[in-house]
């Protein structure tokens, strides 16, 4: 499923992304990714992360190409799964998802946006403060 509210840059060379993000490369072989997901909807041609034991059992199953993890956590990985090593997995992922999805860190206010009791929606609509 396609994110409804992002654009997605991709597809990156997972070379090209490690370098990106200021992570050790060991030269894998040169793979097109498409997207980052979590670990059970990943597929292959995706980037997933595995910070967490609690998440063992997904780890176990999931499909994606490539997997942001620990040293000690990378036993867990399918074997359909490369692990790329990381000591800070959760700012190395939130890094590649600003990559994939540039327009997802920014919260831009709408200043567009009126009070409703100035409005014509006011008496038509049943609404809080």
């Amino acid at each position: 499923m396609s994110n409804p509210f992002f654009k997605n840059t991709g597809p990156y060379d997972i070379n090209e992304l490690l370098n990106l993000i200021g992570l050790k490369n060991d030269g894998y072989p040169e793979k097109k990714i498409s997207d980052i997901k979590d670990l059970s909807s990943s597929l292959d041609g995706n980037i997933t992360f595995l910070h967490s034991k609690k998440y063992f059992e997904l780890a176990k199953n999931t499909k994606a190409s490539y997997c942001i993890t620990t040293k000690n956590l990378k036993i867990n990985l399918s074997n359909s799964c490369k692990a790329i090593i990381s000591d800070k997995v959760l700012l190395h992922t939130a890094k590649i998802t600003k990559i994939f999805y540039p327009e997802s860190v920014t919260d831009d206010f709408d200043v567009s946006v009126k009070d409703i009791a100035e409005t014509d929606l006011n008496n038509k609509v049943k609404h809080g403060r």
